[in-house]
């Protein structure tokens, strides 16, 4: 046995040898490192420099590594590298895998030296072979649609599994064409991501039968010409719309029974989703004004994010009763009514929620002890976030020995495990969820309290030489909040607790 181990070094020795000295190979030879002269007196041609005698997996393994514009390069002066670079299965084109410095190229320079490039890659890679392309461009110039239209040409192939094209905010935004996806050339794709362009002349483009992910992001698309593209995506399992700002209403069609994730987020115009997809487990929907209709997957809901107005409110009153399997529950708010009203049903599978009071709202008179109706509603929950990032919070510090704290009936969480409260203040509410939270969750293993607000990068924990600089109202608000916790939390948090108070750093700020 342990001869064989041995036998198995070596030749894993001899493997690393035999790169080292391929590398070593390519390093001495430069710029020209596949050819070399011949020394006869007949007239010094050049011939063909192979290197050292490997397999081809490893050359080609090597070639993998290098940089991209480096692989390209080498591919022009080695017809083994050639080879090599034909069977490269992905190709990511930015700024930076093409070497262009921005800090050392005016935009118009850039723009130039980035179509050019990715002009002469491409054409030499010819498409054949290509599975993922993503093109992240980093500047425009009155020939870039017709450059990047020529790109699509070469690369959109019936091999072709990806193709992600991060555009920039342009006035005459690039209009991606979908001929190029007919007569079966965009049958094999499966992952589909454009970011700032147009999505039009859906009719007809029945090609993406295994299209399995689609993202659009600040694309130029209407609900009817989605509709249209979805409607012929049957094996779609993940749909994810940003900022696309011409859909209405968008409609989810009973055909796609694989759709199990669909993201909406911030497209204005949104007064309405209606889906008949039946799979739907997890469901994310950022949208001040638009409502939702998730049908049959009401019920297959595990995981959901909202985000809108009077979110809590909402989600208290409507949710048990629309979603009632649900497993984890994400709730940004922008504004609340001060008082929301009491659960009225149970979510008896939840074990995870985070709600968010997000930075900039108005919430002057909210009570976040409204989170214990969450508690008992909850019998099952293991984690609770509540993030209270607002400035302009009502704080009600208490004050003295014998301030007033609200009496009420507690249900043992057995559940609770871990419970985190990020912008935690001397807000009255908070104090008195706090204390709600120790006195009966009697599983609880953790409770962090940061009054930092959480969000702003610390020198002790990221490689930076100080602090985010942060207001006087916040660094108030913290030296307030870690009194409190002093006084009025820190004797009742049982030893068998993990207690973390997370204050302003003392180097960079006065504590």
């Amino acid at each position: 046995m342990s001869g064989q181990r041995e036998r198995e070094r070596r030749r894993r020795r001899r493997q690393r040898g035999q790169i080292r000295d391929a590398k070593i190979a390519l390093l001495a030879n430069g710029k020209d490192f596949s050819c070399q002269q011949d020394g006869s007196p007949q007239g010094r041609k050049r011939r063909t420099y192979s290197g050292p005698d490997l397999p081809e997996d490893i050359w080609r393994h090597i070639h993998f590594m290098m940089p991209l514009q480096d692989a390209a390069r080498a591919a022009c002066v080695s017809h083994a590298f050639l080879g090599s670079w034909r069977c490269r299965p992905d190709i990511t084109i930015s700024r930076e895998t093409l070497g262009l410095n921005k800090n050392l190229h005016g935009k118009d320079e850039i723009a130039r030296d980035f179509n050019s490039k990715v002009d002469q890659i491409l054409k030499k890679r010819s498409g054949i072979g290509l599975k993922a392309l993503k093109i992240d461009f980093c500047g425009y110039n009155a020939d870039t649609y017709s450059y990047l239209n020529n790109w699509l040409e070469i690369a959109i192939t019936p091999e072709l599994e990806e193709l992600t094209l991060h555009l920039l905010p342009n006035k005459a935004k690039y209009s991606f064409p979908c001929s190029l996806l007919s007569n079966g050339r965009g049958n094999s794709i499966q992952h589909l991501k454009l970011a700032w362009g147009t999505f039009r002349n859906t009719v007809g483009l029945d090609c993406l039968k295994h299209l399995t992910s689609l993202y659009l992001s600040n694309v130029s698309i209407t609900g009817n010409e989605l509709g249209c593209l979805l409607s012929n995506s049957i094996a779609l399992e993940l749909l994810d719309l940003s900022e696309c700002y011409k859909i209405v209403h968008l409609k989810i069609p009973c055909l796609l029974q694989r759709l199990s994730c669909l993201r909406v987020s911030t497209c204005g115009r949104l007064k309405m989703i209606e889906n008949k997809a039946p799979n739907i487990s997890s469901f994310h929907f950022s949208g001040l004004d638009g409502e939702f209709s998730l049908g049959e997957s009401s019920l297959q809901l595990k995981d959901m994010m909202l985000n809108k107005c009077c979110t809590i409110s909402f989600a208290l009153a409507k949710l048990p009763f629309i979603v009632p399997n649900l497993e984890a529950l994400s709730l940004y708010s922008y504004y609340e009514v001060p008082n929301p009203p009491m659960v009225s049903k149970t979510f008896l599978h939840l074990k995870h929620l985070s709600i968010k009071l997000c930075e900039g709202a108005f919430f002057p008179d909210i009570d976040c002890f409204y989170a214990v109706s969450f508690l008992d509603a909850a019998p099952s929950l293991e984690t609770l976030l509540l993030g209270v990032t607002v400035l302009r919070m009502k704080h009600e510090p208490f004050v003295g020995e014998h301030s007033p704290r609200r009496q009420i009936m507690g249900t043992h969480h057995s559940n609770l495990k871990s419970v985190k409260i990020i912008g935690f203040c001397s807000a009255k509410s908070l104090v008195e969820l706090t204390c709600y939270i120790l006195e009966n969750a009697t599983s609880l293993d953790c409770l962090t309290l940061d009054t930092t607000w959480g969000c702003f990068p610390r020198c002790s924990d990221h490689e930076i030489s100080k602090c985010h600089p942060l207001t006087k109202n916040i660094i108030r608000d913290s030296q307030n909040a870690l009194l409190v916790i002093r006084a009025w939390i820190e004797g009742k948090v049982p030893p068998s607790v993990k207690f973390n108070v997370l204050g302003l750093c003392s180097k960079c700020h006065n504590t």
